[in-house]
């Protein structure tokens, strides 16, 4: 079974709140724009900024991450898409970086 757990804290520290199907919307669960770090154990998710799927989405696959850029205390629901990677391309995380972004000289 899929397993998502969202922490309130940073380098996933502080309380936690587990997911293992669809949960459109987590204000039901006292963990509504809290989440700050995620461990994926299994399967893709996708975890959005509104209720309801809406707003800001972005995936995850199995992992731990410390962070959540775009995503920081605004999660407000979550869900497995798929067991196995979920789109046409697998990642190439050499070429896919998601370290930090060049800076450019926009100087003329």
């Amino acid at each position: 079974m899929a397993h998502a757990t969202l922490f309130e804290g940073s380098n996933l520290s502080g309380r936690s709140y587990s997911l293992d199907q669809a949960m459109p919307n987590l204000a039901t669960s006292g963990f509504n724009d809290r989440a700050s770090s995620l461990r994926v154990e299994s399967g893709y998710w996708i975890f959005c900024s509104d209720a309801e799927f809406r707003g800001e989405c972005r995936t995850f696959g199995p992992g731990d991450y410390a962070s959540i850029p775009n995503l920081n205390n605004v999660i407000s629901s979550g869900r497995r898409i798929s067991n196995a990677y979920p789109y046409q391309d697998q990642p190439n995380w050499q070429r896919d970086s998601y370290g930090p972004s060049p800076t450019y000289d926009n100087r003329r």
